[in-house]
């Protein structure tokens, strides 16, 4: 018989991936025990989607993510958006879904998530310690499992699935990366992702809470068109919302050579502004600029367009000369944002770069350099765009590494 400090896995780390893993390991007959540093599971969970946890996305594919996407192919197809649903109504959490095809939980609350994947842990006897910090992981025939109290536990299979670095405030370290380098592993480079920019133009704080629907671009010069449609919100220092998270990862990429150029595209709608503005001017040539633009864009925005484009206030849209109505339809479609860097780590969702996933089983999820060892989810260097691809992909990583441990 074993003694109660040797397990079948140890899984580091009770975020969404550590959880999953967790209820699909006891499921499959394994002695489990989660460790998890913090006081609670899943305090990440609880403060995604701004507390309503956006855990899914109905239209998830490999495109929506950076990094390895194709490591992202190899989870998905063995963890689709509808084996997602699944598993969280066969848990007992009921769903709807928004715009986009993001699926929330039908409470509107994240707890309803955290919970549910509490009580399957506790359901499935998975043996769960809070306040349990790992400090060492040595492999011999089996894994040495070292706390930061000394405390030592042994098992056969380890799972690192500690999260990354980004949103420090709730739990999010670098402990992950270290553990993986300690076993062999290689790590890229970290930058944030899914985090608002900080530009130079000091103009945009005179947009400041106004949100839009909108099409933003990255201007990187390369030949594959790097864009996020949705809102934007305008702040103090520059530009947020869902619409500039999305491309926030390959912005930070760029980031690393220097200052970068995007724009927003405030009609992605409209094929043809040129056209479309002078066809407008036809309808309401007595109109000045502020009142012309009534009905179609803020009031501080349509301000701020006639100071950019130098629109004389007075003069009537039906004067206005060839190359202001192309500027104005330019700009419309192309306002110039220089970003010079990303918000902090404290405001980070996500971090991009990881562990290499060339050292990893893309179908697994185990090591290539220590065997035994699985490494999943956000450690890895897979991140998604905004709408619930994260989520996915962690439940995912989860899913994959339990399925593909040997059975008992």
């Amino acid at each position: 018989m074993k003694n109660s400090s040797f397990f079948d896995v140890i899984i580091v780390g009770a975020g969404a991936s550590g959880l999953m893993c967790a209820v699909q390991s006891a499921r499959r007959g394994k002695k489990v025990l989660l460790l998890e540093k913090e006081q609670q599971v899943g305090r990440k969970i609880s403060v995604s989607g701004n507390g309503r946890c956006n855990l899914t996305n109905a239209r998830v594919s490999a495109a929506d993510y950076y990094g390895t996407p194709q490591l992202a192919q190899a989870v998905l197809n063995q963890f689709s958006f509808q084996d997602c649903l699944s598993f969280f109504h066969d848990l007992g959490v009921l769903t709807h879904e928004e715009g986009l095809g993001r699926i929330f939980p039908l409470t509107g609350k994240s707890s309803a998530v955290v919970e549910a994947l509490r009580l399957a842990c506790l359901e499935n006897k998975v043996d769960i310690r809070l306040g349990s910090e790992v400090k060492k992981i040595e492999k011999k025939n089996n894994f040495k499992i070292i706390l930061t109290d000394g405390t030592v536990y042994m098992a056969k299979y380890v799972v690192l699935a500690c999260g990354s670095k980004a949103y420090p405030q709730v739990g999010g370290t670098e402990s992950g990366y270290l553990l993986a380098k300690s076993l062999g592993h290689h790590i890229t480079a970290l930058t944030a992702s899914l985090a608002a920019l900080n530009v130079k133009e000091k103009a945009v704080s005179r947009l400041q809470g106004i949100r839009a629907q909108v099409q933003v671009i990255l201007n990187n010069g390369s030949e594959k068109e790097v864009s996020g449609e949705g809102e934007v919100l305008f702040t103090h220092y520059g530009l947020s919302g869902p619409a500039v998270l999305s491309i926030s990862s390959a912005i930070g990429k760029e980031l690393l050579k220097g200052p970068v150029n995007v724009s927003v595209n405030f009609f992605p709608q409209i094929k043809d502004m040129t056209t479309f503005i002078k066809q407008r001017i036809s309808t309401m040539p007595e109109r000045k600029a502020k009142d012309f633009f009534a009905g179609m864009l803020h009031e501080n925005i349509t301000n701020l367009l006639i100071d950019f484009c130098g629109i004389k206030k007075n003069i009537l849209v039906k004067d206005w000369t060839e190359n202001l109505i192309k500027n104005v339809s330019k700009t419309l479609c192309a306002w110039p944002f220089t970003v010079l860097s990303l918000r902090p780590w404290t405001e980070a969702m996500v971090t991009a770069g990881g562990v290499n996933c060339a050292e990893i089983n893309y179908n697994t999820l185990e090591s290539l350099r220590c065997p035994g060892l699985y490494i999943v989810g956000e450690l890895l260097n897979v991140d998604g765009r905004s709408g619930g691809f994260n989520l996915h992909f962690a439940w995912g990583c989860g899913y994959v590494a339990a399925k593909a441990m040997p059975e008992e």
